[in-house]
C-alpha cells in the first residue's frame, strides 16, 4: 500500500461519508478522483485488505440477544465441534483461543428466542461440552479502527469521527419497512458513484430518504457506525490478543473506561465471572505482532493497577462473518 491507500483506509474505517457520491467527498483532499478512489477501494478489495463496507448495527437495539460464548473442548472434538457451532447463522465468530475453555464464539438468537437455551443446545448436540455464556453486562468500548497511519502520511483524518453509541436511546421498530432496509444495508456497498441511489431503487424509496434514514438510525444509536470493515492480518495487525482481567467489582466502572482510552483497545466490555473462570474484565488488544499485544497488556494493567490478566491469543480461525441480522 502507498500513501494514500493509508489515508483512504483511514477514512473509510472512521468516516465513510453518508453523502450522495460518497467516493467524490473520499477524493477530497488526496488529489485523486473519484474514480481513483473507486478503483483503489476495489483492488484493496481483491487483495482481501477490505472485507466490506456497509452498516454496522447494535444487535441489541434491533431486539436481538447476543454474547460471547466459552467452551471447553477435547482437542481431539474441536472439527466436529466446531462444525456444529458453526452451523447456526447467529454465530458470526468462532476461534480457538490458548485457556482451558478453548472454543470462543459469538451467538446473536432472534427476537423471541432463547439465548441461553440456544448455547445449551449447541453444547449438547457437539458432545455435551462446558460452555460459560459471557454477555456484556457493561460495554466501555466499542470501535474496532485500525491506526495505518505512518510518519510521513498527510493527517487525512483530520475529523477522527464520533464515537459509535454504545445503547440505543429509543426502541427498534421492527416493521417490514425496516427489516427490508437493515437487510439491503448490512451488505457490501457498490461501488458506483451514487451506491446509495442503487440501495434506495431496491428498496423502493429515494435516495435523499435513505440517506435520512441511516443518519437517523446512527443518532438513535440502531446503527453504530457504517464503514469499511478490514482484515486485521493483511494490514499488519497479526498479534490480536483477548486481555482478561479479574477485577475488584467495586473498581468496574473506574477501570473500565480508563482502558477504554488506550488507541490499542477496540473493545472494552465487563463480563460476568464464574467460579471457574474467574475473569471479568475482557478488552481485545491489535497489534503488529504478539510481542506488541504483551507490551500493550502490561501497559494497560499498569495504567489501572490491575495486574491481575491473561492475554489469550487465537491460535485458529474457525469463522469469521458479518452477522446477517433478520435471516429469518
Amino acid at each position: 500500500m502507498d500513501s494514500i491507500d493509508r489515508m483512504l483506509l483511514d477514512r473509510i474505517q472512521r468516516n465513510f461519508p453518508l453523502a450522495p457520491q460518497p467516493y467524490l467527498a473520499l477524493s477530497q483532499g488526496l488529489s485523486i478522483t473519484e474514480e481513483d478512489v473507486r478503483g483503489r477501494i476495489a483492488q484493496l478489495k481483491r487483495e482481501r485488505i477490505v472485507r466490506q463496507i456497509s452498516g454496522i448495527f447494535n444487535t441489541g437495539a434491533l431486539g436481538y440477544r447476543s454474547s460471547l460464548v466459552a467452551m471447553a473442548v477435547p482437542a481431539e472434538h474441536l472439527e466436529t465441534t466446531a462444525a456444529v457451532v458453526n452451523a447456526y447463522p447467529g454465530v458470526s465468530h468462532n476461534y480457538l483461543r490458548e485457556a482451558s475453555y478453548n472454543m470462543w464464539y459469538t451467538i446473536a438468537v432472534p427476537p423471541g428466542q432463547s439465548l441461553e437455551g440456544k448455547v445449551r443446545d449447541l453444547a449438547r448436540e457437539s458432545g455435551g461440552w462446558s460452555a460459560l455464556v459471557l454477555p456484556a453486562v457493561r460495554k466501555y468500548k466499542l470501535a474496532v479502527v485500525l491506526d495505518l497511519l505512518e510518519e510521513g502520511d498527510a493527517e487525512a483524518a483530520e475529523e477522527r469521527g464520533r464515537m459509535p453509541a454504545l445503547e440505543a436511546t429509543t426502541a427498534f421498530q421492527p416493521i417490514r419497512e425496516n427489516v427490508l432496509a437493515v437487510r439491503v444495508v448490512q451488505e457490501d456497498l457498490p461501488l458506483a458513484s451514487h451506491p446509495f441511489e442503487d440501495w434506495a431503487h431496491r428498496l423502493g424509496m429515494s435516495e435523499p430518504s435513505l440517506l435520512e434514514l441511516l443518519a437517523d438510525w446512527m443518532t438513535r444509536g440502531y446503527m453504530r457506525r457504517f464503514a469499511a470493515v478490514l482484515n486485521h492480518r493483511q494490514v499488519g495487525f497479526g498479534g490480536n490478543g483477548m486481555v482478561v482481567w479479574s477485577c475488584p467489582e467495586e473498581r468496574l466502572d473506574q477501570v473500565g473506561p480508563v482502558l477504554a482510552t488506550h488507541q490499542e483497545v477496540s473493545h472494552c466490555y465487563h463480563r460476568p465471572a464464574y467460579p471457574e473462570w474467574p475473569y471479568n474484565l475482557y478488552a481485545m488488544v491489535h497489534g503488529r505482532t504478539r510481542e506488541d499485544c504483551e507490551v500493550a497488556a502490561r501497559r494497560l494493567g499498569a495504567s489501572v493497577d490491575l495486574m491481575d490478566y491473561r492475554i489469550l491469543f487465537s491460535s485458529r480461525e474457525f469463522k469469521k462473518i458479518r452477522l446477517k441480522l433478520f435471516w429469518d
